[in-house]
């Protein structure tokens, strides 16, 4: 979701449905600056918009109008994933859902990317609602549909966390390019 355009369509690619849960599983979220730089995504057509992110983590990216979008990017690691955090009104304007997820998403949720970074590479995943659906043994969260749209995942950090580190890699498809977003960071600009 680090590109407005390419994580509106990597979310309708997943479809049905988002995926919140009711908390993040860390108490304190954090910038990673291994994020800083332009970032385009890696295949031609629809997905051609260049975002910036600030070494404060600042997510710059073009509007209609002329000038641009902003939201801070927040996350957390557990062991060596790494996990973007978007409140609902951040994940509203990076997805461009025209205020759907505001009015949805239960008080207080957060919806969750994992992320790797490789040099100048980077790969994107947003949760599958189906597996998200499955959660609920082994002291893991549990995942329940509200309304058609969503799958919430409840459970305290601990249980999140839990269920991150048992069923992450299938939650978030992470042997599968389906639902992926590859982006290729850009050469700094040359000052004028």
């Amino acid at each position: 979701m680090i590109v407005r355009v390419a994580l509106f369509l990597l979310a309708l690619s997943l479809l049905p449905g988002c995926v919140a849960f009711e908390r993040a599983p860390v108490s304190k979220l954090r910038c990673d600056p291994a994020l800083a730089g332009r970032w385009q995504p890696v295949k031609d057509g629809p997905l051609n918009n260049t975002v910036e992110i600030g070494p404060d983590c600042t997510l710059r990216w073009p509007n209609e109008a002329g000038g641009f979008h902003r939201a801070t990017l927040a996350g957390f690691t557990l062991g060596d994933d790494r996990y973007l955090v978007f409140s609902p009104a951040d994940a509203d304007r990076v997805l461009a859902a025209e205020g759907d997820l505001i009015r949805s998403a239960p008080k207080g949720s957060v919806f969750l990317a994992r992320y790797r970074i490789d040099g100048d590479n980077a790969l994107l995943w947003l949760p599958d609602p189906q597996i998200a659906l499955q959660a609920g043994t082994k002291g893991e969260a549990t995942g329940r549909r509200i309304e058609d749209q969503f799958t919430y995942v409840e459970g305290n950090r601990k249980a999140i966390a839990t269920l991150l580190r048992t069923r992450g890699d299938a939650m978030f498809r992470m042997a599968e390019t389906r639902g992926t977003l590859a982006l290729r960071r850009l050469p700094p600009e040359a000052a004028p």
